[in-house]
């Protein structure tokens, strides 16, 4: 398919009505901001236009998502679109997963795998472009691959192209950073009644609360309900309370550690005559589509990493969302028609919120991307091209651990055990556990205590 082709197949997106704008803006532009509310199209229908505009002649499209399952939902998608199956032109790559071929152009990532990408190859041979979608989200891990992508862009590849693609996001400093222009979408929004609780709703009633809210909007309204709870934990304690109480409605989890196919059960869509509630982490956020919901009810909590300067490691808190997440959330009652989001929390603890989420790279330990940095050679974290330098004291803290671990000389280089220790898919002090123990039976104590800390 061309374009047009596609433009004109899918013309109900309004995605559809930038397209044309956006190749336009990537023949004149290195970089591109590009922002669309959640339905508009942009993360399967832009991908695809950019990668036909490029020709059979071009290289790859390399697009980044935060989650696992956005990944491999919006791959199967596109692919869809092509009359194909995920694998072919367009594929994907996360974590303990793949399906790629030869053929394949388009591949949907998350970002742990492009960083090793690049430092594995810092010129990205063979790919014309890379987009960041749902970049509001701002982990450590799309900071880290957006400066080493921009690194690669102004040293090496000035052909290379970089698209930041967002729900909601601040777009003044980013488009004054990357000199890039802004394009906007509009989105189809049905409008959503918010409803406020009169009490707040804490981490230990999180589960409870929620199920008294689901039973009473299961009740009062029509359509599919989806629940926000902070973790695995809270949605298995809320299943366990509905019991069976919904029947014949379905309840399905929804959250990262599921197998694809439970997963894809849970954001199918109901077939005529059946109702679903879908009980979810902040997975469900942004990115993947969960057709039929009416009703949001929304603990307001999610888990959070915090570091703890006592054992050099970070750990999941169960914190308040800021507002531009719950207006993500809410948002989600509104796709299909008008909907209803119930907020477990009081108005008055509203006004205390933060109105953005904070980037990870200014609170989190920066020790593994300080170990990513010096793998992929560089030896100055903060003279990268990051959107938000990190800070100069959470910098040190990082690069003395990672000396004292033997990772890196007293010039910041990477060591060849530093080397070896990047190349493992854990924090550099566990890292460096593992790699120390000789025999076998202290490699397996290695192993298994590497596995409670990082769980």
């Amino acid at each position: 398919m061309n374009v047009k082709d596609i433009t004109e197949l899918y013309s109900s997106l309004p995605a559809s009505q930038i397209a044309n704008t956006v190749n336009e803006a990537l023949t004149h532009n290195s970089s591109l901001v590009v922002t669309a509310p959640p339905g508009a199209g942009k993360s399967t229908l832009l991908p695809l236009t950019i990668l036909a505009s490029l020709g059979n002649n071009g290289g790859k499209v390399l697009m980044l998502e935060p989650r696992r399952l956005a990944a491999r939902q919006i791959a199967e998608r596109m692919a869809d679109i092509l009359g194909e199956k995920a694998g072919e032109t367009v594929g994907y790559r996360v974590r303990f997963e793949s399906k790629v071929s030869a053929k394949t152009r388009i591949e949907v990532l998350t970002e742990g795998i492009l960083t090793r990408m690049l430092v594995d190859d810092a010129t990205l041979d063979g790919v014309d472009m890379v987009i960041f979608d749902e970049f509001h989200e701002r982990s450590i891990n799309t900071d880290l691959a957006l400066a080493l992508t921009r690194q690669t862009q102004q040293v090496i590849r000035p052909d290379l192209k970089i698209v930041i693609m967002s729900a909601t996001i601040a777009t003044e400093n980013i488009c004054k950073q990357f000199d890039a222009p802004l394009i906007e979408s509009e989105g189809r929004m049905f409008p959503v009644s918010i409803v406020n609780a009169t009490e707040d709703t804490t981490p230990a009633s999180a589960a409870v609360d929620t199920a008294r809210a689901i039973l009473s909007a299961h009740r009062n309204h029509e359509g599919d309900i989806l629940a926000f709870l902070p973790g695995q934990g809270d949605i298995e304690r809320c299943m366990d309370m509905l019991g069976a109480a919904l029947a014949p409605t379905n309840v399905y989890p929804l959250y990262g550690n599921l197998s694809p196919e439970q997963q894809r059960k849970a954001i199918a869509p109901s077939r005529d005559g059946e109702r679903k509630v879908v009980l979810a982490t902040p997975i469900a956020e942004t990115s993947i589509t969960i057709e039929g919901v009416r009703v949001v009810i929304d603990t307001g909590l999610c888990r959070s990493l915090v570091f703890n300067g006592r054992t050099g490691l970070s750990r999941l808190e169960t914190v308040r969302i800021s507002m531009d997440m719950a207006t993500q959330r809410s948002g989600r009652a509104g796709r299909v028609a008008p909907g209803t989001c119930y907020r477990l929390w009081t108005l008055a603890s509203e006004h205390n919120m933060a109105p953005q989420r904070k980037p990870e790279i200014e609170t989190q330990d920066l020790a593994p991307l300080a170990l990513s940095v010096a793998a992929f050679g560089e030896s100055n974290i903060e003279t990268l091209p990051w959107l938000d330098v990190p800070p100069t004291a959470s910098v040190a803290k990082a690069v003395n651990l990672l000396t004292s671990l033997g990772a890196l000389d007293e010039d910041r280089a990477i060591t060849p055990l530093g080397r070896k220790m990047s190349e493992m898919p854990c924090h550099p002090r566990i890292a460096r556990m593992i790699l120390g123990a000789n025999t076998s039976e202290q490699k397996a104590l290695a192993c298994d205590i590497a596995a409670l800390l990082e769980e």
